[in-house]
């Protein structure tokens, strides 16, 4: 049975992507179907048609206001059609990568979808990234909350990137989904360049001896530290996540999150 690992929120700039790259990193098989206005994840070989190589298939959203209104709301119902397709062929691990704006509605319609998915003998799982945000965490407990009756299983991800989540707020939004924490980072500018350039996937090349030409000795220092801290941070932030993908949480998530920063139930902080 194929698990489908979904990573979404409605609310843009939470690290929702930061995530998707970690659970990339986790399970470096798994296929990626990206749900975004235009392909974000592009450190991956990206498949240029159904039956093209890659390891990312695209899936442009949304559709126009233009021809939704001219088709009388037809393209907003059609626009998941090749999602959906996707999904129900779908014959290994895979991560769906579901961009801002649109997981309310994806998530409403795999609702409907559901029974005919368990029946092809497809799980659906959930990962919802939370931030110190009024609005990231209302739209993480609609998603939750949409997603009880269908999600084999639910993680949530709290991520510090603005400030510390409320742990009260964070007790009430999650219910029982399985928690980890992301703690923020403070990077300098050239740090921040060098991540944006070869992303999470591109942390384990770094080259000492190329940073130390570029910059110098000790800020070379600061940076692969920095940037090695931030990497183990968010591998482990997915983990129970990414163990579930691949079918290893037999044990169950209370027995990955026994150790200080890992997982832990709807009460953590």
């Amino acid at each position: 049975m194929p698990r489908l690992l979904l990573v979404a929120q409605e609310t843009g700039g939470v690290g929702k992507s930061t995530v998707t790259r970690g659970l990339a990193e986790a399970v470096p098989d798994a296929a990626i179907l990206e749900i975004e206005a235009v392909p974000r994840l592009t450190e991956f070989a990206t498949a240029r048609g159904p039956n093209e190589p890659g390891r990312v298939q695209h899936f442009a959203m949304r559709a126009t206001r233009e021809a939704i209104e001219a088709s009388g709301g037809k393209a907003a119902r059609a626009e998941f059609d090749r999602v959906i397709n996707a999904i129900y062929t779908a014959t290994t691990p895979s991560l769906v990568d579901i961009g801002a704006n649109t997981a309310a509605s994806l998530v409403g319609i795999l609702k409907e979808e559901a029974p005919t998915l368990k029946q092809d003998g497809i799980e659906l799982g959930l990962v919802v990234v939370v931030a110190a945000e009024a609005a990231a965490l209302a739209d993480a407990g609609k998603l939750l909350q949409g997603s009880r009756e269908w999600a084999g299983a639910r993680f949530v991800v709290a991520n510090g990137v603005r400030g510390a989540v409320d742990p009260m707020i964070l007790k009430q939004v999650v219910g029982d989904a399985t928690v980890t924490h992301l703690r923020g980072f403070e990077f300098e500018d050239v740090t921040r360049e060098i991540l944006t350039a070869g992303q999470l996937r591109g942390i384990g090349q770094l080259d000492r001896a190329g940073l130390v030409k570029q910059t110098s000795p000790a800020q070379a220092g600061r940076i692969l530290r920095d940037l090695t801290a931030f990497r183990l941070a968010v591998m482990e932030a997915v983990e129970p996540a990414a163990l579930w993908l691949v079918g290893e949480d037999a044990a169950g998530p209370a027995a990955v999150g026994t150790r200080k920063g890992g997982a832990r139930h709807g009460n953590n902080a």
